[in-house]
């Protein structure tokens, strides 16, 4: 798959990884089933996608095939089961099994998706349910990216119902095109400013959330969960307990590991990094509001979000040389080309100064060309 070059494509079984121009993957599928030629594009391997996902595409086909040629059920719950009903259950089973991002599956479902399908039957949920779902999301405001965050939660639910033998098939929900944006991120220079900023600002949290994010790249949930116990100053380690990419140690810079020293020395091991006696799980459910206050001080005026450090982080590291992988080791991507994006933006860069020192150090002049003159 690496070696491909612009334009070319492996196919097995019915998948199709193809090689785009911009070095991203392409995962697609092409079956036939029940006499019916099946052709879908799955995603990008930049947005996370993987064989895995065709395969499963390709497996729901063929049991929805099987399920109305032999009427196959394989599901132990009754026919009554309903969205809200089942997701309650899969929540459930997340806590049990040490699920990942709880929190904010919790939220698409409570907020969005129980309101709008919770009494639509799980069993017989089909892809027109969804995209009445599609079209009140975008009547509420809701963006391309957000209606996809809560398709892929949804999905989760009902492939896991199909792992546990409680559904027999999943619908494939059409994922909604998301707009091309450009890579946003702080230079040095805004960084330092946003650093005095959040130190100046009348929250505790503000300065340290700044600091954690700028220097390691972690996500707003991770850098919110951490508490005392995770931090290893000695070793210049993070312990991430609850994150996309699972658990995993997370290397930092010196100059935060004295920080985060000094920030934890009294505190007991189970003391949260980011406290809120107003929350009810005890800790800052977002740091959004504090964040942009600190950005406007900062007197920076592109479109910053807490996400934009984690950007920031990166490309800063592929400006200092730092390798692709390595990159996607200290961010947590679960794939190279995540990472590789940051790393070929800085090649770029590097080769543009080169161009430009090229044809600015050496006195470069034109040669005329002259027309010669025809005599009658």
């Amino acid at each position: 798959m690496r070696a491909l070059k612009v334009g070319a494509s492996l196919s097995e079984h019915g998948i199709t990884y193809t090689r785009l121009a911009n070095g991203d993957g392409r995962w697609a599928v092409n079956v036939m089933v029940n006499r019916q030629r099946h052709h879908q594009v799955i995603g990008l391997e930049s947005e996370g996608y993987t064989r895995t996902q065709a395969e499963d595409v390709i497996a729901t086909l063929k049991a929805s095939k099987r399920t109305a040629s032999h009427g196959v059920q394989g599901s132990r719950q009754p026919a009554s089961l309903t969205v809200a009903t089942a997701a309650d259950d899969y929540l459930k089973y997340l806590k049990n099994h040490d699920g990942k991002d709880i929190t904010s599956k919790t939220m698409r479902f409570t907020e969005h998706l129980k309101p709008h399908l919770g009494t639509k039957y799980v069993a017989r949920l089909t892809d027109d349910d969804w995209l009445a779902y599609v079209g009140k999301r975008k009547e509420e405001g809701a963006s391309a990216g957000t209606i996809n965050r809560e398709r892929s939660a949804l999905l989760h639910m009902l492939n896991t119902m199909r792992r546990r033998r409680q559904l027999a098939a999943v619908p494939l929900l059409a994922r909604q095109r998301e707009p091309a944006g450009k890579l946003v991120y702080l230079s040095p220079a805004e960084s330092q400013r946003l650093l005095r900023a959040a130190e100046r600002d009348q929250s505790l949290l503000a300065h340290p959330f700044v600091m954690i994010t700028l220097y390691t790249g972690l996500r707003h949930s991770a850098a919110l969960n951490l508490r005392a116990r995770d931090v290893d100053a000695g070793r210049r380690i993070l312990w991430i307990g609850k994150d996309k990419a699972g658990r995993r140690e997370q290397a930092m810079p010196q100059i935060l590991a004295e920080y985060l020293g000094e920030l934890t020395a009294d505190m007991a091991p189970e003391d949260l990094l980011f406290a809120s006696a107003r929350a009810k799980s005890g800790r800052a459910y977002q740091m959004n509001s504090i964040f942009a206050r600190c950005v406007a001080r900062a007197g920076i005026t592109k479109h910053v979000t807490p996400h934009t450090m984690r950007h920031t982080a990166a490309t800063n590291a592929a400006q200092a040389g730092i390798d692709a992988a390595t990159i996607q080791a200290m961010g947590g991507w679960k794939t190279r080309a995540m990472a590789e994006r940051y790393t070929h933006a800085a090649s770029m860069r590097d080769a543009m100064d080169t161009l430009q020192h090229r044809l600015t150090s050496r006195r470069v002049t034109p040669k005329l060309q002259r027309r010669s003159r025809q005599t009658a």
